[in-house]
């Protein structure tokens, strides 16, 4: 006991300075592009505060909060900020920025999952005129390019044709890797198609990604398998940058390849498994009631079934983290490990939703997304698995496994849990990042 307490408090002071890169959420941005009659392109983009403080340090007094006063006071900046990453373009002609007024001027906030976000609305105008068919809105962008690679804009498009109807289009994740966008549309309802001498053609708005030199005569369609490919990306990124979600994973497959057996004096101890095919029959159960456990909240929770705040979910994540890593140091899971797996699997659901959530989609868009991203988390998940397992059963009867990779390891993993439950649950700041 003494050991692992020892252990536990030289891995507190790591996770302690480690803690500010891994706790950092994923930075997203949330954009809805209008398009509407007379080229006219109307603008709301969600950006968290935490960002903009990142780049123009709103927090003026440095106290670690913002405050609406800070906030408001910047707004030009803010909104002049955000406006010199984003360009949008017809038929590779420039959309030129109307310059925010009215209620578009007036700084207003929104709160997602993971905090507060400055709301910013403008419109373009573009090279098109009235009752003219739109082609194609063409798309770039660069937020936060320059100083956060992780960084999306989560792109949705939509449209309004001259009878004021809405269309919804497709939602697109843009960002370094792809930071162009071509959305064809072939005519609005109530707006005539070139050739057509005035019909009422259906709204058709064909999302595509195509290279940033391509041109409009080379953008094939997307089909669903196209859309599906870039939500098994999104949830493979969301995996990825995922810390706590990682973490929890690790904790389980560490001891995976162990056993807990009793010794000579009646207590329970870790003890090698003495096959591997042991060891993955072991990893398959686990991996098997977290994807069961997760998909089944995760769907309730996108569809708006069940909603629970984010901060108990959150903080409940951390807790499962915590957990699991001194499950590996002392035995206080009774019972099956699968079964407190899966209570702890569905709450990591509710924190996978919280990406799809934000993208406001519903119903029959929903579906697609979903299946996308479930099988990215999942992919994530068994790429994990792929590239420890193996090293764990190969190094399993090890002194030098059982110390660091499962001592220090865990108690390394427990710490950080530590520091992120305390974090969410008291809604406090630890060395400049929230957990």
């Amino acid at each position: 006991m003494q050991r692992w307490f020892i252990t536990f408090s030289i891995a507190i002071a790591l996770a302690w300075g480690a803690t500010p890169a891994l706790a950092h959420k994923p930075s997203d941005s949330y954009l809805t592009v209008t398009a509407m009659d007379a080229g006219i392109v109307r603008i709301e983009w969600h950006i968290a505060l935490r960002d903009f403080d990142t780049e123009l340090h709103l927090d003026a007094n440095d106290d670690g909060r913002l405050t609406w006063g800070e906030v408001r006071k910047r707004w030009p900046e803010i909104s002049q900020y955000a406006a010199s990453y984003l360009t949008l373009g017809h038929q590779r002609q420039a959309c030129v920025m109307q310059a925010p007024s009215g209620a578009d001027a007036l700084p207003r906030l929104a709160t997602h999952t993971d905090g507060a976000y400055a709301v910013l609305s403008w419109s373009y105008a573009c090279p098109l005129s009235a009752g003219a068919p739109w082609q194609q809105v063409d798309l770039d962008y660069r937020l936060f390019a320059l100083t956060d690679p992780t960084h999306r804009g989560i792109v949705h498009w939509r449209s309004v044709d001259a009878s004021q109807h809405a269309h919804e289009g497709g939602t697109v994740v843009l960002g370094i890797p792809r930071p162009g966008h071509v959305l064809r549309l072939e005519g609005l309802q109530g707006l005539p198609l070139a050739g057509t001498d005035g019909a009422q053609p259906s709204t058709r708005l064909l999302n595509s990604y195509p290279d940033d030199h391509a041109s409009s005569t080379d953008v094939p369609a997307e089909s669903i398998w196209h859309e599906l490919r870039r939500f098994i990306e999104d949830g493979m990124h969301h995996i990825a940058v995922g810390a706590d979600h990682i973490l929890f994973l690790m904790s389980l497959l560490l001891v995976s390849v162990w056993q807990r057996e009793r010794d000579g004096r009646g207590n329970e101890a870790w003890q090698a498994r003495p096959t591997w095919q042991a060891a993955w029959k072991e990893v398959l159960k686990l991996v098997t009631a977290f994807t069961v456990a997760h998909s089944i909240t995760l769907g309730l929770a996108s569809f708006g079934v069940l909603s629970p705040p984010s901060r108990w979910v959150e903080s409940l994540i951390a807790l499962s983290v915590l957990v699991a890593a001194m499950d590996n140091l002392l035995p206080i899971i009774p019972g099956p490990r699968w079964l407190i797996v899966f209570a702890f699997g569905l709450v990591h659901g509710f924190g996978f939703a919280s990406a799809l959530q934000d993208l406001a989609l519903s119903g029959g868009t929903l579906a697609v997304p979903l299946l996308g991203f479930n099988l990215g988390v999942e992919a994530g998940q068994l790429s994990l698995v792929a590239v420890v397992l193996p090293l764990a059963c190969w190094m399993r009867r090890t002194r030098f496994y059982r110390l660091v990779f499962v001592g220090l390891g865990s108690a390394l993993i427990a710490a950080m849990a530590l520091i992120w439950l305390i974090e969410r649950m008291a809604n406090v700041t630890i060395l400049g990042w929230g957990g």
